[in-house]
């Protein structure tokens, strides 16, 4: 009994590893036959043909152009992949006939209807211009709020007919931004051109250079080299408004040369202001016998003046501002005139001394005070920052208050205002000699670097009770910019300091009462430089060199020693 039970056991065991060992038929794949040496040429022939088609792909979308090299890439690509079709269409033909393999397809199918979808509506957007937005944190990729005020304000057409080649440095940047002016406004036609396939217009706009940007209208034309937005939304203005802006530069006490290169130079400033359709001009009032500022001047400025000015100059100037002209003055440090004669009147005392700021210095230097993200006026208020090397300082004089009491009138208006100020552990500096420190008779921070001067702010005269408004006055009102500084815009500070010259230039277009062109910042990626002070850096490399290396050697030692 025991045995055949035994045997009964065995029997039902070996049977029902037999049916287990018995695979589903409908599970059974086929195994492939071992592929020839064809099937093998074609499956190395398609690796090869990917790797051919993946290069010719990234060569062209880098050189953004279909040359000879990209094109034979891309044919030997097309012909391995399809040699590999030819010597392997039976076992591609079961693939595709297998079930897991649609299901693949199906889920790819539906997944390139998806992208479709997404990429049909994104085109539809771009080209009707919907859903437009620029995340970038500076604004590189969209019009300033200047531009667009003056864009929508178009009253005439203004073509825009550029010749860019694709070899152009900056051909991108431009397309982009000059399609940019042709969205925002219907006024605006945008013709592009590449100069060496566009051979007819190339003739009839008299050979330009690549890179030449014409803007015009029916009566005027004007030629831009470069393509910047300040340079186009000043050449739309030259064009719309018939007449360029006259910039006269007083010489003859040591002032700063608008034709000279270096220490003593201004081509800098010169060829930004040209740029956006500014005309500039010297002159030398004190070689006339009767001097008089002319009568198209829209700003006289004085830049870095080492000699007081003659009477008879400064009755000129200040008759010049009686009738609403504008000045802009860039003081040199003393001994150098502070033009006291000139700002007193209007409640700007210039001080005699130079603002030292430890606190907020340019590259640790508290001689160079520095203003990161100024803001309280229109001329610095898109400014990321402002260092003024020996600066002279300014006192602000307001009017004093009324008497409070019922029905008293509010405080009078001040016609300046501050617009760049130092930190208050600043001080006015007065010492020429020995250590730079600060006494207890100079005085204390905040100091004003620089103010801005509006008479058309002043108060109006009291009206009686009941009585209408006064009509508004066509009068012509004084803008006055007075900055403690001239170096911040010499030639050879350009390059540390690049953008201390917009400062000046929206300086002029505040004076000129050019305020769209105020609101124009330059588009430049924000620098994330870090400037440490001496203490600063030293403890860096203290901690980075020293310290964690020994913490980490310290460590390893413990933990060797743990273990063993």
């Amino acid at each position: 009994m025991g045995e055949r039970e035994n045997h009964v056991d065995d029997s039902s065991m070996d049977g029902d590893a037999a049916r287990q060992e018995l695979p589903d038929p409908r599970l059974v794949v086929a195994e492939a036959a071992p592929g020839s040496a064809l099937m093998l040429a074609g499956k190395i022939a398609a690796w090869v043909g990917l790797a051919a088609l993946l290069i010719g792909l990234f060569w062209t979308g880098i050189t953004k152009t279909l040359g000879t090299a990209p094109k034979v890439l891309l044919v030997l690509g097309l012909v391995g992949v399809i040699f590999w079709l030819v010597t392997n269409i039976t076992a591609v033909v079961k693939q595709v006939q297998a079930r897991g393999f649609q299901a693949v397809l199906n889920s790819v199918l539906f997944t390139v209807f998806v992208i479709g979808i997404i990429v049909m509506a994104n085109y539809i957007a771009g080209r009707h211009h919907m859903f437009r937005a620029d995340w970038s944190e500076a604004k590189l990729h969209s019009l300033a709020p200047g531009t667009l005020d003056i864009i929508r304000d178009l009253e005439e057409d203004v073509t825009i007919t550029a010749f860019i080649s694709p070899e152009q440095y900056n051909a991108d940047q431009i397309r982009e931004m000059l399609n940019e002016y042709e969205i925002h406004s219907k006024r605006i036609e945008l013709r592009i051109y590449d100069p060496k396939l566009a051979l007819e217009k190339v003739e009839e706009y008299d050979r330009p250079f690549d890179g030449t940007i014409f803007v015009e209208t029916e009566k005027r034309k004007e030629e831009v080299q470069g393509g910047t937005e300040e340079q186009m939304s000043s050449a739309i203005l030259a064009v719309t408004t018939g007449e360029k802006t006259k910039v006269y530069f007083l010489t003859g006490h040591g002032e700063q040369n608008l034709d000279a290169f270096g220490e003593r130079g201004l081509t800098v400033l010169k060829r930004y202001l040209e740029n956006e359709q500014y005309e500039v001009a010297s002159l030398p009032l004190s070689t006339e016998k009767d001097p008089q500022v002319p009568g198209d001047c829209a700003v006289l400025a004085i830049v870095g003046a080492q000699q007081g000015l003659l009477e008879k100059e400064t009755e000129a100037i200040g008759q010049y501002l009686e009738q609403g002209g504008n000045l802009f003055l860039a003081l040199a440090s003393p001994p150098a005139p502070n033009f006291a004669d000139i700002l007193e009147p209007y409640g700007v005392r210039p001080l005699t001394g130079l603002v030292m700021d430890p606190a907020r210095a340019f590259q640790g230097n508290p001689s160079v005070p520095a203003v990161v993200q100024p803001q309280g006026h229109d001329i610095v208020d898109n400014l990321a920052m402002v260092a003024l090397p020996t600066c002279v300082g300014f006192e602000v004089e307001f009017p004093e208050p009324p008497m409070p009491g019922p029905g008293a009138p509010p405080p009078p208006p001040t016609p300046a205002t501050a617009m760049l100020e130092s930190t208050g552990s600043a001080w006015l500096e007065t010492s020429t000699s020995g250590p730079v420190s600060k006494d207890p008779d100079e005085m204390s921070g905040p100091l004003a670097l620089a103010v801005a001067i509006d008479l058309s702010r002043e108060e109006p005269p009291p009206q009686f009770p009941g009585a209408p408004p006064p009509p508004e006055s066509d009068e012509r009102k004084a803008r006055i910019v007075a900055i403690g500084d001239y170096d911040f815009i010499r030639d050879d500070l350009y390059r540390p300091l690049p953008s201390n010259i917009f400062l000046a230039t929206s300086s002029f277009a505040w004076l000129t009462k050019n305020d769209k062109l105020v609101t124009i910042p330059p588009h430049e990626p924000l620098d994330r430089t870090m400037t440490l002070a001496t203490a600063q850096r030293n403890l860096a490399i203290l901690i980075s060199a020293v310290i964690v290396p020994l913490l980490v050697l310290v460590t390893g030692l413990v933990v060797w020693w743990r273990r063993r």
